[in-house]
């Protein structure tokens, strides 16, 4: 049962960990004075797997307002192995909720080449020291391996902080209602995969729309490490397209809408169902801003991989790959 995993504990804690993280906004002054300084010109945002997604969130969100220096997301990878080209008006945000993940550890070894601060959850990291600003994100506890409150408050930090850089009122607003828009999602969520029953899906594509491509990666990312099923995730019209080409009569097409009118999404939808897939549209249990869709939609993804995982036999908590994703992440057992 879903109820008695740590995963869905962790979740139902989601909201508190949320509105702990934007009532304090630890540090998200400083992080802004760094990333909006008078010589910025770009903003070099960095993580790996759900980190990077983070990162891809703040560009998405970039892309949607106006005013603030250019965003651009890159891989963490790339910075550790020297193959990014750094620019003059640059900073370096880093996202690392251990603040111990190994390529950033590599990046920001001696001192970072341009001016830098970070998003954590632990505030005495080797990442966190070794930047001029962290702003710091709550997790009141992490039961499952999977990041549910870490992610989800990395991205609300990194928003946060744009909004402040960008004087963007709406933004802020928004994210002030954001953990009562989660916990509605929450109770939306269990009601819908309720409803949709056993999934015996042998892939999946995941497909959102403007900043909700950040959200289908991140669902991806679940559905690949929760429920154990390859999962691409993709911006609304690759699903539509290149994405789709693979689907085969049973596959799972998981969509996830940020409005009740994306007409772009519906014509997606019917694409994929044509080739036999099970579309499943995550519930609009709120309509919120957009930008704010990698959380917003959060809820679904996880309760989906969850009830999927479980009912394939599988430890959703501590699932079998955790050893050896730990092993290249951190180099340790």
């Amino acid at each position: 049962m879903l109820d008695e995993t740590g995963l869905w504990r962790d979740l139902t804690e989601l909201p508190a960990s949320l509105e702990a993280t934007l009532t304090a906004r630890d540090g998200f002054v400083e992080v802004a004075a760094v990333l909006g300084g008078r010589e910025v010109r770009r903003i070099v945002c960095s993580g790996n797997g759900a980190a990077y997604y983070v990162a891809m969130a703040l560009w998405l969100a970039a892309l949607e307002g106006r005013g603030g220096p250019e965003v651009v997301a890159v891989p963490s990878g790339l910075l550790a192995r020297g193959g990014f080209r750094w620019r003059d008006g640059d900073v370096f945000l880093a996202v690392s909720s251990s603040g111990e993940f190994r390529d950033l550890v590599e990046a920001t070894e001696g001192r970072p080449p341009v001016p830098s601060a970070a998003i954590t959850s632990t505030s005495g990291s080797t990442i966190a020291s070794r930047v001029g600003a962290r702003a710091l994100v709550t997790v009141l506890e992490q039961r499952a391996v999977t990041h549910t409150q870490a992610f989800c408050g990395n991205v609300a930090a990194a928003l946060a902080v744009w909004a402040e850089v960008t004087s963007d009122a709406g933004l802020a607003d928004a994210l002030r209602r954001l953990p009562e828009d989660v916990d509605k999602a929450l109770a939306a969520s269990r009601a819908w995969v309720d409803d949709i029953g056993a999934v015996d899906a042998a892939n999946a594509i995941a497909f959102g729309s403007g900043p909700a491509w950040a959200a289908a990666l991140e669902a991806a990312l679940l559905l690949k490490e929760v429920a154990g099923i390859p999962t691409e995730g993709v911006e609304t019209r690759e699903g539509a397209t290149s994405a789709m080409m693979a689907l085969r009569p049973g596959d799972l097409v998981l969509s996830l809408p940020t409005r009740p009118d994306d007409g772009l999404l519906a014509e997606a939808e019917e694409i994929c169902a044509a080739q036999g897939t099970r579309v499943a549209r995550a519930p609009l249990a709120a309509v919120c801003d957009p930008r704010l869709a990698a959380v917003t939609t959060f809820p679904a993804a996880a309760v989906l991989s969850g009830a999927i995982g479980l009912g394939h036999g599988l430890d959703v908590d501590r699932p079998a790959w955790t050893d050896a994703y730990y092993r290249v992440a951190r180099g340790t057992a």
